[in-house]
């Protein structure tokens, strides 16, 4: 079961945008690194600081 959402691009730096979502997602939906809007570069740098993906999508939650 899925309801309304209303999505937008919020800037937060040159860098980095967060695609920010209001409304309720699914309870089973799968949110990946992908969802995160960071860019593969950033991502890249993350890694590179031993971040996993699950540790890059506590991040984003934080």
């Amino acid at each position: 079961m899925t309801t309304n959402t209303d999505s937008t691009m919020t800037p937060q730096s040159p860098e980095q945008e967060t695609f920010v979502t209001i409304g309720k997602i699914p309870e089973d939906e799968q949110i990946t690194v992908a969802d995160t809007g960071w860019s593969e570069e950033t991502r890249e740098r993350m890694r590179q600081a031993a971040y996993d993906d699950m540790d890059m999508i506590r991040a984003w939650y934080s």
